[in-house]
């Protein structure tokens, strides 16, 4: 509680786990410190079979799935997902799926068969997942937006990363931001669209994701942004993190120097004690679900 009374809840989440074991022992040592308290699994990548230990490890941690469509090779039988495959066996990095799936090149059954291949993988090695999301968001696209819900819904997953965009700019007020960013304001509202329908359909999630434009690839600075947090009046927001011990620029793309800080800056175990003096209570998935 700050000197106002105010506690906001965040849950702070480290995507890509099974990525590769610098993401993994990186995520593990942030969730023992303490103010990580939720992870989501790349089925699809060699080393998800760490996840087998993490309910036993770190109970006070929310397990998630994060479905892969954009990097790596596929869970399914790549006979059953012909659509996804680059003709290296790969997966389509994430411009060319989009680019395909807009143009109806992909056939939506596949997309379903892939992403149950992976939540088998997961359910085999970890149980039921708390939540869901998908790795570069590409889900967020129309129609593949839908599908994904209808599924996670017929899977049991009781709850899903919100995208509603709660900005908090380095510079201005998020207003400001909206009004001098028109697209980015437009891309928001047909989002928030989408989300209030999963969440009519019984899809539980935060109340958005921090967006923290001009800070730069990264969450590293955490503390100095969840001031600038326009705080949601119900729920909790969600801060998204990719931390790493060691930079693997074949995986990272974009997030290679960012991860690397966000790790050192996670690890910390004083760092939760910091954001709670802030006002700042970090919780897990159970704060809505």
């Amino acid at each position: 509680m700050n000197r106002n009374g105010v506690v906001h809840q965040l849950i702070i989440t480290a995507d890509d786990y099974g990525m590769c074991p610098p993401v993994n022992r990186a995520i593990e040592a942030c969730l023992a410190a303490g103010a990580l308290r939720a992870t989501c699994v790349m089925t699809n990548m060699p080393d998800y079979p760490d996840a087998a230990q993490l309910r036993r490890a770190f109970p006070q941690a929310s397990i998630g799935i994060h479905w892969t469509l954009t990097l790596g090779r596929p869970a399914a039988d790549p006979a059953q997902v012909p659509d996804l495959l680059a003709p290296d066996g790969q997966f389509w990095p994430a411009p060319e799926l989009r680019r395909r799936w807009l143009a109806r090149r992909i056939a939506p059954a596949q997309i379903e068969t892939e992403l149950r291949a992976q939540y088998d993988r997961f359910v085999a090695v970890a149980g039921q997942p708390d939540f869901w999301n998908t790795h570069q968001n590409v889900h967020v696209l129309p129609g593949l937006f839908a599908l994904a819900v209808a599924l996670a819904r017929q899977l049991g997953i009781p709850a899903m990363r919100s995208h509603r965009r709660v900005t908090a700019p380095r510079n201005g007020s998020a207003l400001m931001y909206h009004l001098t960013h028109p697209v980015y304001w437009l891309k928001g509202q047909m989002i928030a669209r989408w989300v209030a329908a999963a969440a009519r359909q019984g899809m539980r999630m935060p109340a958005g994701v921090v967006s923290t434009p001009g800070y730069g690839p990264g969450k590293a600075e955490v503390e100095q942004i969840v001031p600038r947090v326009p705080w949601p009046c119900y729920g909790p927001a969600e801060l998204v993190i990719h931390p790493a011990t060691q930079m693997v620029p074949e995986l990272f793309g974009e997030l290679t120097e960012s991860r690397l800080r966000e790790y050192e800056v996670f690890r910390d175990p004083a760092l939760a004690r910091r954001l709670a003096a802030a006002g700042v209570q970090t919780v897990g998935f159970e704060a809505v679900i």
